[in-house]
């Protein structure tokens, strides 16, 4: 019998082990959205031909003495939340912009683009105990210039990333930064490096230092709010990283009993919150997401019931994952209650698992790694498009739910539906000239 479970789970174990402890982060495929006229990048004003990704970072892991390696932070939890700078080169030394650019939008490339930590430059700093409304000299001159950029760019946002386990300060800064490239250099992109353990059979390690961070998560979208002139402030978790994410909004919620939720709501300026292979307790999520779903406009579920990363993570924790949800765990009661909040008009539920073109398999990073799932998160980003117009189809499930699946024509719809999208876009930012 042990031998036979042994068998079971050795294939999923190697499976996690290449899935999370390749320490380099190469180019993700080309979004199938990002092709010929409909490329994001014409929608770029600024001269982009240089192989650098220009982007922000938070964290509350305790820095090395000096941060001048391959990380720059432990994997220590801190009470100082910590702001700043950070560019990443992609591709070769010499390699021009026009290989970069042609090779990176290729379907077949000829050579992996590695993408490489080149500068770390911590800006601003605030301890738990600090009052988030001030801020040092350093740090203004930190907001000022996110104030800038977004003054210069059409996308009036701020996008951050909160990546999965076993992902280190480099690793999760590197996957956030191909959001950077492939909205055409456009986007302010920000990724929070929660202080994982970096290692594969620490697992419990990053629930705990996930649990920890939630106050940090918190502050993050305060301060963004108090000091950017952000728009709209969106939110990217993947996998454990929903583990700070939905229950540091709903703490954020529970800071201000005698706040309205339109208060709130106005107060932060949360946009989209989009949960990719969630790894949360699904039962618990429930309870979460109706303590925050009225202090944000949208929050998407992306899960896949054959998901094999979730199926270890629901072993390690007894409980099955949002992103690989088992209906049997609630009671008619509670399935009721779920069924109303997945079919209220604020949440979307995407079966990437359940739309048969893409064959996910037991695919765990499929946000970046598919280029139809990252072609419409980048769409719900750029764009802040419905599903419906991002040619997602509705269906409903055999309990009631109503969710969204691609179609299997997708790769021939989605150009002209970028086309609609990039129109809208050139029509605000002309506006947006004429406002200024």
């Amino acid at each position: 019998m042990v031998h036979s479970t042994f068998k079971t789970i050795l294939p999923l174990l190697l499976l996690i082990f290449l899935n999370g402890c390749q320490p380099k982060v190469y180019l993700m495929p080309a979004p199938v959205g990002i092709a010929g006229n409909s490329q994001f990048f014409l929608l770029s004003e600024e001269n982009i031909d240089e192989n650098l990704l220009y982007t922000l970072y938070a964290t509350n892991r305790i820095p090395f003495e000096k941060i001048n390696n391959s990380t720059g932070y432990t994997i220590f939890p801190s009470d100082t939340l910590e702001l700043g700078f950070l560019v990443h080169s992609v591709g070769e030394d010499g390699m021009s912009w026009n290989d970069l650019y042609g090779e990176s939008l290729s379907r077949e490339r000829k050579k992996n683009l590695l993408l490489t930590q080149q500068f770390v430059k911590p800006m601003a700093m605030y301890h738990k105990k600090d009052d988030l409304t001030k801020t040092s000299d350093k740090a203004k001159g930190f907001f000022y210039q996110i104030n800038e950029a977004l003054a210069r760019s059409f996308i009036k946002e701020i996008t951050v990333y909160v990546h999965g386990a076993n992902s280190n300060f480099y690793r999760a800064t590197a996957q956030g930064a191909q959001l950077f490239h492939y909205t055409g250099h456009n986007a302010l992109v920000l990724t929070f490096s929660w202080p994982s353990a970096e290692n594969l059979f620490k697992y419990k390690v990053d629930v705990l230092h996930a649990k920890k961070t939630i106050p940090a998560f918190a502050h993050l979208l305060e301060v963004l709010a108090l000091h950017t002139k952000a728009k709209r402030i969106n939110i990217i978790a993947y996998s454990a990283g929903a583990q700070v994410v939905a229950p540091g909004l709903a703490y954020i919620s529970e800071q201000y009993p005698d706040l309205s939720a339109v208060d709130l709501k106005q107060r932060l300026r949360i946009g989209e919150v989009y949960f990719a292979a969630p790894d949360t307790a699904f039962k618990a999520f429930v309870d979460r997401y109706l303590k925050f779903r009225n202090i944000v406009d949208r929050t998407t579920i992306v899960l896949n019931a054959s998901d094999k990363i979730l199926l270890f993570a629901a072993m390690q924790n007894g409980v099955s994952r949002l992103g690989r949800p088992d209906i049997m765990e609630l009671d008619d009661s509670q399935k009721q209650i779920m069924i109303e909040v997945m079919n209220a008009p604020d949440l979307d539920v995407i079966d990437v698992g359940g739309s048969k073109a893409i064959k996910l398999g037991g695919g765990h990073n499929y946000w970046y790694s598919n280029t139809w799932v990252s072609t419409d998160l980048l769409m719900l980003l750029f764009f802040n498009a419905s599903p419906e117009e991002r040619g997602l189809i509705g269906v409903t499930s055999k309990d009631g739910a109503d969710l969204f699946i691609f179609p299997d024509n997708y790769s021939d719809i989605i150009p002209s539906l970028m086309q609609k999208q990039k129109k809208k876009i050139l029509r605000l930012r002309s506006e947006s000239r004429e406002e200024e």
